[in-house]
């Protein structure tokens, strides 16, 4: 099972902060396309306003989108608020 935690917009947005996804081996893309379709949200997680952490890892430096998520792992999505 993997957790899913989200933080800040994209929990307002979900309606939830954590869900529990019961695959053993996963990576970001599909993490993503499960929660589009499960929870309704393919068109409400933009990748490029979001910040994906690995067991606390920014995912960028595990692969980016392709970064292998296993079974025991948190998954932590973060919205980027942006200002000027």
């Amino acid at each position: 099972m993997i957790t899913v935690d989200l933080i800040g917009g994209i929990r307002k947005t979900a309606g939830f902060s954590t869900v529990n996804i019961n695959v053993p081996n996963s990576d970001i893309n599909e993490i993503l396309s499960l929660l589009g379709r499960e929870y309704d949200l393919e068109n409400k997680i933009k990748k490029n306003e979001i910040m994906i952490a690995i067991n606390g890892v920014e995912s960028s430096v595990l692969g980016g989108m392709e970064a292998k998520i296993s079974s025991g792992d948190t998954v932590t999505i973060l919205s980027v608020v942006h200002g000027g």
